[in-house]
């Protein structure tokens, strides 16, 4: 299926195009990647909280993408990733090792869609697509991890940008399941964003509201899919505000304070965020973060929720629900304009684990330009 809808990618501009020579002058190819060292002391079974031995390993993550532009206003675009055992939507990382370390390791489409510019102010998207809302900056995946394409449509409206207060809104309906004997499960959601301009920085304020709907349906639900989560009934409204100004021991300070609340459950979470330093692809750049979260075990939808942590999403999958909380620290630094590294540490304070485990990472990030 995957090499199907590539062929369709690289044919679909030759219609009606006389000179073949102009494809490849209109299409935009972008390519990352990633090697990483990864070590988990302390580490425990995230199903039963029990410890188990310390876990040492070798990752690495390559995607490859590519636009082109169909017709006026609408640009066609396509990703293939690296994709991890068992295809898990939050992880493309392979594992040093995967397929008997010397086989071969699976290569997915993880985006296919058409984003079309209605006009200067409205952007909408069709098909399986980057994701249209708003993140908070410096480690912001404890409500959608950053490597999710969801499926679906979006639309994104933002009027004229000008030197003064301006505002978007952002919708989305996207398929989480297709089932064919019932309704789909899908997430319908909405945000609107401020942005508040200062006299040396920046300022964002955010509000969204994501709603689940038929995911009871899924295999395996809640406990089986929903890492840490007990329940089916997820409207998650969230909160975020995030600002940067010039300053500091390293030039530049950046902070976000983050609120989660599940409306039907009563479940909640918060993030709290500082980074010194810019996080700019820059030669010569560099940062230090910090970052605490508690979260309750259904403040998130922990499916498409962060799994950086040692104990992914928000708790043990034991069909709970406690939660947990922890730290996220670390630095990164640009040693090329396309090559970074960053070293970071990751904790997960579980309810209910004999341990408290601690992730230790070393990556080098690097784009194709």
């Amino acid at each position: 299926m995957t090499f199907v809808a590539l062929g369709l990618f690289v044919l679909a501009p030759l219609q009606g195009n006389a000179q073949a020579g102009s494809v490849w002058d209109k299409l935009k190819i972008d390519a990352e990647g990633r090697l990483r060292g990864e070590a988990t002391l302390e580490n425990i079974d995230t199903a039963t909280g029990n410890s188990v031995d310390d876990r040492y390993r070798g990752r690495m993550r390559f995607r490859l993408g590519a636009k082109y532009p169909l017709a006026d206003k609408m640009t066609l675009g396509a990703r293939l990733s690296t994709a991890s055992d068992g295809n898990d939507a939050n992880n493309p990382h392979w594992d040093w090792g995967d397929g008997d370390g010397f086989n071969s390791t699976q290569v997915v489409m993880d985006r296919y869609f058409i984003d079309w510019k209605q006009s200067d102010e409205l952007d909408v998207l069709f098909g399986k697509q980057p994701n249209a809302f708003a993140q908070p900056p410096i480690f912001g995946d404890f409500l959608w991890d950053s490597d999710i394409s969801p499926a679906g449509i979006a639309a994104v409206w933002k009027p004229e940008q000008t030197k003064d207060t301006t505002f978007d809104a952002r919708a989305a309906a996207w398929i989480a399941a297709e089932n064919a004997a019932d309704h789909d499960a899908k997430m319908l959601g909405a945000q609107g964003n401020v942005y508040v301009p200062l006299d040396e920085g920046k300022l964002q304020l955010s509000t969204a509201l994501f709603n689940w709907t038929n995911i009871g349906s899924l295999a395996g639900a809640p406990a089986g899919t929903n890492q840490g989560n007990n329940t089916t009934n997820f409207c998650i409204w969230e909160t975020f505000a995030a600002g940067t100004i010039p300053g500091g021991p390293m030039d530049e300070m950046t902070g976000y304070v983050q609120y989660l609340t599940n409306i039907e459950e009563g479940d909640d979470g918060l993030v709290l965020a500082g980074q010194l330093g810019s996080s700019k692809w820059e030669r010569g750049n560099y940062n230090a973060f910090l970052e605490f979260y508690d979260l309750d075990g259904n403040a998130t939808y922990s499916p498409v929720a962060q799994d950086d942590t040692p104990v992914p999403g928000t708790g043990l999958n034991d069909g709970q629900g406690d939660g947990q909380h922890g730290w996220v620290l670390g630095g990164q630094y640009f040693w090329r304009d396309n090559v970074a590294f960053k070293l970071w540490v990751l904790t997960s304070n579980a309810d209910g684990a004999e341990d408290d485990p601690i992730r230790i990472r070393l990556d080098m990030d690097f784009k194709v330009k």
